[in-house]
């Protein structure tokens, strides 16, 4: 059973996780991390990349908080998850075919060590060799390795949700949402996409109402968007989802995702975790810090999440709980939590979706 403790947070900035921030050229949302931190004991933290994993690190170090960063991962409130593959379309003759890769060495257990934390980029963020010395010793034991063998049912799933033009016309539209949201491009059109099937070599053909090529131009080079990149953004969507079944735990996503595993959620009847519609209460009721916004603009470090998180042990009791209390009580409860971190009329809201 769910106990709403633990969520997986995947940090990567992309098309289809805060894109906004990956076309400013920031690689990894800090703030989604802080506000999981805020309310979950603990974390299942990803990232893609080296330089990722590198800059969450610099950002612990410039807080002056790196040694409470590495106590957070050697008390187990952060545990790094590592796909220890890459979920990719590739083509072959003008057809995409989804694939799980991964190299011998991604195969293997106990790799994360030799790919990440001796990484170079990783070395040049942590330059000090007693500090580096601490990092690997908080990191034993607080890594999960998942291979491409685990994700086979999910792979294929997303092949069949390829074949379903409601479900490509949603994965769109999700990302041409957030799109115009973010490049303030007002009201974004309606995607709609149709499905043949060729009857002698059995290939599926899209036809979208949408120019892929004026999507890419307006999304801007650094977020690369391109004909696969909806492809991906399903799939990871599957395999986020097989993650959360397999481990238990919830997720805590930034947009598009959310609206991609929402989706999802619903078309299989079940129902998103009850500790999301608590937050989203709140947030309309309460003066809630935007802490994901106010952590990129610098406003908030990793020692004023500490802070905070410290002081808000109840509130995440309750949320984990989602038993019939007094609501209002405890919203009573946030508000000063707010208050005593000296973050309450900062900013009135925060966009994050949690499921």
């Amino acid at each position: 059973m769910n106990s709403h403790a633990t969520a997986l947070v995947p940090i990567e900035t992309w098309c289809y996780n805060s894109p906004r921030l990956m076309a400013r050229g920031i690689p990894v949302d800090l703030g989604l991390l802080c506000e999981a931190l805020l309310y979950y004991d603990s974390v299942f933290l990803h990232v893609t990349t080296q330089p990722q994993f590198a800059a969450l690190l610099v950002w612990a170090t410039r807080s002056g908080h790196f040694d409470q960063f590495l106590e957070l991962v050697s008390s187990g409130a952060i545990t790094m998850y590592d796909y220890s593959f890459h979920t990719a379309p590739i083509q072959k003759d003008g057809t995409y075919v989804l694939m799980n890769i991964q190299d011998p060495i991604q195969a293997s257990y106990g790799t994360f060590p030799r790919r990440f934390l001796y990484h170079r980029d990783v070395e040049d963020a942590v330059p000090n060799v007693r500090r580096r010395k601490r990092m690997y010793a908080a990191f034993a034991g607080r890594v999960i390795e998942v291979k491409a063998d685990d994700f086979g049912p999910a792979i294929e799933n997303a092949r069949l949700d390829n074949n379903d033009h409601r479900r490509n016309a949603i994965v769109v539209q999700a990302f041409v949402d957030e799109l115009y949201k973010f490049q303030s491009l007002g009201r974004p059109p309606e995607v709609s996409a149709s499905i043949t099937t060729n009857q002698n070599d059995g290939r599926t053909n899209i036809t979208w109402n949408i120019n892929f090529q004026e999507l890419a131009r307006l999304a801007g080079p650094k977020l690369g968007f391109h004909l696969a990149t909806p492809l991906t953004g399903g799939a990871v969507c599957n395999r986020l989802l097989w993650s959360a079944a397999e481990r238990g735990c919830d997720l805590f996503l930034g947009a598009p995702m959310a609206c991609l595993v929402g989706d999802k959620l619903y078309e299989t009847v079940r129902t998103p975790a009850r500790v999301g519609e608590i937050v989203v209460g709140l947030k309309q009721r309460v003066e809630f810090p935007d802490v994901r916004t106010l952590v990129h603009d610098g406003v908030l470090n990793l020692g004023d999440i500490l802070e905070m998180r410290a002081k808000a042990g109840r509130f995440r009791t309750w949320l984990q709980s989602s038993a019939d209390r007094d609501s209002d009580a405890m919203i009573a409860y946030h508000h000063e939590v707010a208050k005593e971190s000296k973050l309450l009329g900062q900013t009135r809201k925060t966009a994050i979706s949690l499921v």
